[in-house]
């Protein structure tokens, strides 16, 4: 049974990119579009490169969480917008199967007389992504006249912009592709160019969490702790193994939505006001919206419920016992246990005693189901070794990206 559907992956995260900012909305996409007519007008032949272009162009503004970038990103002669690109490398680069191929996104803003060092095919697919962005950009958001755009092009050829990239973007251009930019078929065949294996639509995917995972310290190996938890807690209860997965990928895709959430809201210190509680709150909607048709119902019902309360007091259907599933209870119980109890890098994880005390009131408030809270309990230290383990891994590359990330911008700015 395929949980989450292979060939839809990139429909999942083509939703999830449109939350960061409406102005962004099917950016990636028109990219991609784009970089595939260029790349078929230079006569690329490699099935195999043209993919990983054609990825490269969807997730090539990943990293863009900053307002103030994006506010950047939708003009058309740019400021400092280095932030987004390393930051996208960075994970492109450890969390795909990109390799190298990812300093491609860390130069896609780069002005094409500063590559002289860079490799000579970084140098030029770098700028075909950076033709066919600011071509996208224009035709989205300046909303002038090809002639107009092919004014600019020509005033920066050999400074900003690669004479080669501007000759394949007139070439497409003569085809009609600006037109084509706003055609949804269009598009969609674009985003179907690139079929993925189940290993990489997990690896890409995985990715995407992870940028969501890693706004903070706090937070960087959360949703790896319900995944762990909750397969851990329900093999103890004895769900068959196909149950298990569903609740593992359930936990994967819980948070989703939290890409669609101002990070303002997500890494504000301290209780957020009645306001900032209800836009927060907006995550698992969002994640509904992303994940629709991509994943069976099991699996989408356990992801959207970890929420919801026993008692109706939850969010955001206020469902009640007789509404959720055991598999649905148990991610609630996970959730919670990973955001009290997973060792963090900035303070010591709650003892056990004391996450225990929580869950336990919890029941008494009718929140929770005591059948799960009472295995948790007796196998607390048997479930919570594994997540910790899984979780090491992934602050030290936190810390590796942090650092590298200082490191790299500071060359560049």
């Amino acid at each position: 049974m395929e949980i989450i559907h292979s060939h839809k992956v990139l429909t999942l995260i083509r939703r999830g990119l449109n939350l960061i900012d409406r102005r962004l909305a099917d950016h990636g996409v028109k990219v991609m579009l784009v970089m595939q007519e260029m790349l078929a007008a230079d006569g690329c032949q490699d099935e195999e490169l043209k993919k990983i272009l054609g990825l490269l162009a969807l997730l090539h503004d990943v990293g863009a969480y900053r307002t103030e970038e994006i506010d950047n990103l939708v003009k058309f002669e740019m400021g400092n917008v280095w932030e987004h690109s390393v930051y996208g490398y960075l994970f492109l680069r450890e969390f795909t199967p990109l390799g190298q191929w990812a300093e491609v996104v860390l130069y896609h803003h780069a002005d094409y007389n500063t590559m002289e060092e860079q490799p000579e095919q970084i140098r030029r697919y770098a700028q075909m992504m950076h033709t066919a962005d600011r071509a996208v950009i224009w035709h989205d958001e300046v909303k002038r006249t090809e002639e107009d755009l092919d004014r600019h092009f020509s005033k920066g050829s050999g400074i900003v912009f690669s004479p080669e990239s501007i000759d394949l973007w007139r070439h497409c251009q003569k085809s009609g592709i600006f037109s084509r930019l706003d055609d949804p078929h269009c598009l969609d065949a674009a985003l179907n160019c690139s079929r993925l294996s189940s290993q990489e639509a997990t690896a890409y995917l995985s990715m995407v969490i992870r940028t969501i995972d890693f706004r903070s310290r706090v937070t960087v190996a959360h949703t790896v702790g319900v995944m762990e938890i909750g397969l851990h807690l329900a093999r103890k209860m004895g769900f068959s193994e196909e149950i298990c997965q569903q609740i593992y990928y359930g936990a994967m895709l819980h948070d989703l939505g939290k890409i669609g959430i101002p990070v303002s809201v997500l890494e504000k210190p301290g209780r957020l006001t009645p306001e900032e509680t209800a836009i927060m709150r907006q995550h698992v909607t969002l994640s509904g919206q992303i994940i629709e048709g991509c994943v069976d119902q099991t699996t989408a019902r356990i992801a959207l419920r970890h929420h919801e309360k026993l008692n109706g007091s939850g969010y955001p259907q206020g469902l009640s016992a007789e509404d959720l599933s055991l598999p649905e209870r148990l991610l609630a119980v996970a959730d919670i246990v990973s955001a009290l109890c997973m060792s963090r890098s900035y303070k010591e994880a709650w003892p056990k005693e004391r996450c225990l005390a929580v869950l336990w009131d919890m029941c008494r408030e009718g929140e929770l189901d005591s059948r799960i809270v009472s295995v948790m309990e007796t196998f607390f230290d048997e479930i919570m070794a594994p997540a910790n383990e899984a979780s090491e891994p992934l602050r030290d590359v936190y810390e590796r990206i942090y650092t590298e990330y200082r490191s790299v911008l500071k060359s560049h700015i």
